[in-house]
């Protein structure tokens, strides 16, 4: 029999040492046998545990002196790999608060090696706490409202197929993808960079496909928080800088003046929801001031 592809799985971590040991244990428990696993440590506080659970699965651990967010993490876990390993066929990047179905990965392999066109593929994926919840069956970018959009069909109903956007929640990348498109956009830091890479993978010729067949569980938001500073600055800021590069200029000012209606409510809103809030409705008024400055990449606030 022909050796499986070899797949590299990237997982950045960053104080989140309970659920990137679960998402390890799931994968160790994956039916695919060509398979390594690196784990990225954004600066983490504590992790002489992590590190120590890493190396007993037989993973790989790379730890950075400073933390350089989702895409420059996953840049540093790929080069690394590109320097240690003779061959590597496919580069995963997985979410730390993930857990894999055994069988995600051959599916993932098999519909890249059916077509040299396809440039990623992605899973189905189901919410961690609601098993046969869809979060994320397909995406599209609705350009108006700058939104990016998550289809959420049953994975019963789900077909592969071609799409304009996947999340890098799960992201496997044919390794020849690099030389076209080149690594992540570390500008972005946090958010948006897999909406930027589905573009320039789309833009370079190549396919996005997503493969129900193949299936995730993800817990949400389980680093940064849905209401926090922290992830409204970074998806505020990131959101503009994303439509000012991608957007035709008609539809980015038409964007602009949604965008920032909405914004206005949202900053009041949370004013008015008491002292606690007030951090974010900070966060936001810096993400529009950031943007408008070109301010981009890692940002330290008191706020966050």
């Amino acid at each position: 029999m022909p050796m499986q592809p070899k797949v590299c799985t990237i997982i950045v971590n960053y104080n989140g040492a309970q659920d990137t040991i679960a998402c390890l244990d799931s994968l160790s428990k994956i039916t695919y046998t060509n398979h390594i696993a690196i784990v990225v440590d954004n600066a983490s506080k504590e992790t002489a545990q992590l590190k120590e659970y890493v190396e007993d699965k037989g993973f790989y651990f790379l730890e950075l002196k400073d933390n350089r967010g989702f895409a420059a993490g996953n840049n540093a876990g790929i080069r690394y790999a590109i320097e240690r390993f003779e061959r590597i066929d496919y580069f995963l990047l997985l979410n730390n608060d993930t857990e894999v179905d055994p069988y995600f990965l051959e599916p993932l392999v098999e519909e890249c090696e059916r077509d040299e066109k396809v440039g990623a593929c992605g899973s189905h994926i189901n919410y961690y706490t609601k098993r046969n919840v869809t979060w994320f069956g397909g995406g599209d970018i609705k350009w108006l409202t700058g939104r990016v959009l998550h289809k959420t069909p049953s994975r019963e109903e789900g077909k592969p197929s071609d799409e304009n956007f996947l999340t890098g929640c799960v992201l496997l990348l044919p390794v020849s993808i690099l030389d076209k498109v080149g690594f992540l956009n570390e500008e972005y830091f946090l958010y948006y960079e897999d909406a930027a890479y589905s573009i320039e993978i789309r833009k370079a010729g190549y396919r996005l496909r997503y493969v129900p067949k193949s299936l995730v569980y993800h817990k949400i938001s389980a680093t940064t928080g849905y209401q926090s500073p922290l992830s409204n600055y970074y998806g505020t800021r990131n959101n503009l800088l994303f439509m000012s590069i991608y957007a035709k200029k008609p539809v980015f000012f038409i964007f602009l003046l949604y965008f920032f209606m909405k914004n206005i409510v949202k900053y009041f809103w949370y004013i008015g929801k008491g002292k606690q809030f007030k951090r974010v409705s900070f966060a936001i008024k810096r993400a529009f001031y950031d943007f408008a400055t070109t301010a981009s990449g890692k940002r330290e606030y008191p706020f966050m």
